[in-house]
């Protein structure tokens, strides 16, 4: 295509000149910017340079510490544009995961006997792949963990959430949770946690 290379996201060659790309180049130059500065350390959770591997994550979420996590670039780009999208379209992401992707596990919260007061069960919880997983090495998996009812935030998974973890993955595998602060948080209209997996 005239007017200059195209770039490379999720295996597909986007134009130089789509919104994707765009916004990725101007990701790239807020990259070298900070890494042209004395403390271009980048914390938070929006991307990172490097994925983390399985030992080092767990040493981080162990000693409760999220803020060398986030997404690759090209993940965080992605995910920037999409929201963006679900926002204009339906006027909150939290709209768009009720209406497309959890209806039935919504609608069950406005079900005759629902208590969302009462203790947390097992099928309280709703398992989704994330769709913008977070940038970590050695095959992990990033999963959602939505929830019917309120989960605060902090590291100790519920043991209802993990009877559900269980009974999803089995016990032959590695995992951890926590529910970022509210200040972090996507979509906090919906009670969720993240969850990853590294199976044997």
């Amino acid at each position: 295509m005239a007017g200059g290379d195209s770039s490379r996201f999720n295996g597909l060659l986007t134009p130089p000149d789509s919104p994707l790309a765009l916004k990725a180049q101007q990701l790239k130059d807020k990259a070298s910017e900070a890494a042209a500065s004395e403390d271009s350390h980048k914390g938070g959770r929006e991307w990172i340079r490097h994925p983390v591997s399985w030992p080092q994550f767990k040493q981080y979420v162990d000693a409760q510490n999220l803020e060398p996590l986030g997404r690759s670039l090209e993940t965080h780009t992605t995910y920037e544009i999409a929201m963006a999208a679900k926002r204009k379209e339906y006027g909150s992401v939290a709209k768009y995961l009720t209406t497309h992707v959890l209806p039935e596990f919504i609608a069950s919260t406005t079900a005759l006997g629902f208590d969302p007061h009462s203790a947390l069960a097992a099928d309280d919880f709703h398992l989704l792949v994330n769709d913008f997983p977070y940038y970590l090495g050695d095959d992990v998996e990033h999963w959602v963990l939505w929830c019917r009812k309120r989960l605060s935030p902090g590291f100790a998974a519920p043991a209802a959430a993990i009877e559900a973890i269980r009974v999803k993955f089995g016990s032959g595998v590695e995992w951890r949770y926590f529910v970022n602060p509210v200040a972090k948080q996507s979509v906090p209209q919906l009670s969720h946690a993240h969850v990853f997996v590294k199976r044997a």
